[in-house]
């Protein structure tokens, strides 16, 4: 039997692997000079079958076969002296690495150097003072709250590293500061009624006194705060002050009197307050526009929004005097007695049998003209003067002597 030791095949495998003799147009061994091993060979195969494309095409078996192209040198032998080589030459590049990063590390260890500082003692110093101290040293600080006893409130009592530890620069200290006695903590009654926090406040073991006091937002009766605050430890049976809203705190009326309208109203609604009714008067010597009194007056505490009624000077209204002259004097007082005008009456006598007599003859201002209420009006009345006394002279006697 023919044996084909390049591909490990026998002449009853050339039918397994789809080949036959007729399929190998040249098949030979040549043995290696050097080595005279018989199994590297070099075989020249060409397919029997093929397209003209060179494409893969089925033979007998169907087993589907590719041009394999030039020929191909199969080593199979063993090469000990390359793979030692190989071994050696990673080992080598190994030690030299770990050398040079070890120099490396030692040199940075060499030229990097980090003070150290000596923690000291802060118990019974106030957590602004210690942390003042740290800070200097350039150590950081972290603060952890405990009740305690006998340390007042925001005293440290402890801390970690203790005293004397040496540590690097910028490593962190956490003080223990206390925050009160253990106590009871204060309940959260904002909000509530003032009674009903009382009955809590005393159900926890407090002594709850309620006191009143102005707020605008919160409503009348309401819990407005606690004194100690919510959260806060007391002793059983301390005293805890319960604020309750009293609601808005009073107005108290701003003096306004002798300013312009607009400031005066504009102060009036920047106190809280409300205005009422406005009600002009005339006063002589002031101007128009001027607040002249406030109901309630200036300096009296009213609730808030209450409406203050208020009173303000006016111009006084124009006059046209009217025409009076040839009325009788009862007629003229008459027709000017709502006229606002101040009348005056002068008289003048006249002959006891003028016309005239007893009429204006005569107005200080002449009709039609216009002038403001209270303005004075002269009237001139005209009198008759008493009639002319006549005397009768008696007749003389005559006698005729003849």
């Amino acid at each position: 039997m023919t044996r084909l030791d390049g591909l490990g095949l026998d002449e009853a495998g050339l039918d397994e692997a789809g080949l036959d003799e007729a399929g190998l147009d040249e098949t030979r061994w040549e043995e290696d000079a050097s080595v005279g091993d018989p199994r590297e060979v070099v075989v020249f195969g060409r397919r029997s079958s093929r397209d003209p494309a060179g494409r893969i095409v089925r033979v007998r078996g169907g087993t589907p076969v590719t041009p394999l192209g030039g020929p191909e040198r199969v080593d199979l032998r063993h090469h000990p002296r390359a793979t030692l080589v190989g071994i050696i030459a990673v080992v080598v590049l190994y030690i030299v690495g770990s050398f040079a990063l070890g120099m490396l590390l030692r040199e940075g260890e060499s030229t990097v150097s980090v003070p150290r500082v000596q923690v000291p003692r802060l118990d019974g110093r106030t957590l602004e003072e210690a942390s003042k101290d740290l800070g200097e040293m350039g150590l950081l600080v972290a603060v952890e709250y405990q009740s305690n006893e006998t340390a007042p409130e925001g005293m440290v009592f402890g801390q970690r590293p203790v005293a004397g530890s040496k540590l690097e620069v910028g490593t962190e200290v956490t003080l223990v500061v206390s925050d009160g006695r253990a106590g009871l903590k204060v309940p959260d009654v904002a909000g509530f009624q003032g009674a009903e926090a009382a009955k809590l406040l005393q159900a926890t073991g407090f002594a709850p006194t309620i006191e009143q006091a102005y707020d605008d937002e919160v409503r009348p009766g309401e819990v407005l705060r606690t004194d100690p605050a919510a959260g806060a430890r007391a002793d059983t049976g301390a005293p805890v002050r319960v604020i309750v809203s009293n609601g808005p705190a009073p107005r108290v009326v701003p003096p306004v009197v002798d300013q312009p309208i607009a400031q005066g109203f504009a102060q009036l609604g920047r106190s809280g307050l409300g205005l009422a009714s406005v009600s002009t008067e005339v006063v002589e010597g002031k101007a128009p526009g001027v607040i002249l009194s406030t109901d309630p007056p200036a300096g009296a505490s009213a609730p808030p929004g209450t409406p203050v009624a208020v009173t303000v000077t006016e111009a006084a209204p124009e006059l046209v005097v009217p025409s009076v002259t040839g009325l009788l004097q009862a007629s003229a007082r008459t027709a000017l007695a709502d006229s606002g005008l101040v009348v005056m009456t002068w008289s003048q006598t006249v002959p006891f049998d003028d016309a005239r007599a007893g009429r204006v003859i005569a107005q200080s201002v002449p009709a039609g003209t216009t002038v403001s209420s209270g303005t004075p009006l002269q009237l001139t009345i005209a009198v008759a003067a008493a009639p002319p006394t006549t005397t009768t002279v008696p007749q003389a006697s005559t006698t005729t002597v003849p």
